[in-house]
């Protein structure tokens, strides 16, 4: 027996009803979905200019200049601010092809909204990060090199939060959810290394600064053959440097002079310094005219070549100290 035909159009029209709800809380939840992994990608980007923020400044300071070896300032603190300096200039924008001048104004993504990347340095090591005293690097430097900084910690940090989140996640009274998804997309801070502790970014990355050596273009030059004196040397630094270190060990002593005054010879100012530094453009010698030992003209440095003696005939083409590069 067929049914009633107005039985039938109440079980369409509740079937109709059943599916209308299901499909508006299906996109509910649809929607929830994509907008949080949308913020999510969007966040995970943005931490990822703010860590590279922080290494900027680091990777920034290594190329200037550390030191000054006239002057024995060794480990500038003024490098590490001036970078800190440049990579805050440079990421305001999370940005850093070029120089925004910290204009201040948020970036706003299609959900997440953040504000300008704050870059910290400080011209010391992070308390986890272990230095090196003067005298682990070389006993003969200990107590001649004025140490500024030994190396330098980095952090950056940025407040995200996001926006454009309808009002239908709301709870309350006329709420659908028990507990409002806004409050997920409260502002929170964002660190280079580590999480926030109270809104501060407190753990660093550290790293050595200088090598306490010479590598500039002027401290690469060719030193002329000095007596006491760096006048005729283009590379001051090398020299001072070197004299210093002779100095604080002691110099020459006096052995050779009170040997002299016993055979009644002139005396013999043993403290004098001389040094001459010629490389691979000099072909590691230098021409004192007839002023040398012998009326020869030769003086010459490391690696040492003597044609007429086999074990020092040393071929210098393309040599540093005579070891093949």
């Amino acid at each position: 027996m067929a049914p009633a035909t107005g039985a039938t159009d109440m079980r369409v029209r509740h079937a109709r009803g059943q599916s209308l709800v299901e499909t508006a809380l299906g996109v509910m939840v649809f929607v929830t979905i994509l907008l949080f992994g949308i913020y999510f990608a969007e966040v995970g980007a943005l931490t990822l200019k703010v860590q590279e923020a922080a290494n900027f400044a680091m990777w920034n300071a290594t190329g200037r200049v550390m030191h000054d070896p006239q002057d024995n300032e060794w480990g500038r603190r003024g490098t590490v601010l001036a970078a800190e300096a440049e990579a805050n200039g440079r990421y305001a924008d999370f940005d850093g092809r070029q120089r925004m001048g910290r204009t201040g104004v948020a970036v706003q993504q299609a959900i997440a909204r953040a504000q300008p990347i704050q870059v910290d340095c400080r011209p010391e090591l992070p308390g986890t990060v272990r230095g090196l005293s003067m005298a682990d690097a070389d006993p003969d430097l200990a107590g001649t090199i004025a140490m500024g900084t030994q190396g330098m910690g980095c952090t950056a940090s940025s407040s995200i939060r996001g926006v454009r989140i309808g009002r239908y996640l709301e709870n309350g009274r006329e709420g659908f959810f028990k507990v409002s998804q806004r409050r997920a997309a409260d502002a929170f801070t964002v660190c280079a290394a580590g999480r926030a502790s109270g809104g501060r970014c407190t753990a660093r990355f550290g790293m050595l600064l200088d090598d306490w050596g010479l590598g500039g273009v002027e401290e690469g030059r060719a030193c002329a053959l000095n007596i006491n004196g760096a006048r005729r040397c283009a590379n001051p630094d090398y020299y001072e440097w070197a004299q210093r270190v002779y100095r604080a060990n002691g110099a020459g002593g006096n052995a050779g002079s009170a040997l002299a005054a016993i055979t009644g010879a002139a005396g013999v100012n043993e403290d004098q310094f001389f040094m001459s530094f010629r490389g691979e453009e000099d072909n590691y010698e230098e021409n004192l005219g007839s002023t040398h030992a012998g009326g020869q003209t030769r003086w010459e440095v490391t690696p040492f070549d003597a044609p007429n003696i086999r074990s020092y005939k040393v071929g210098r083409a393309s040599h540093w100290l005579g070891v093949p590069r």
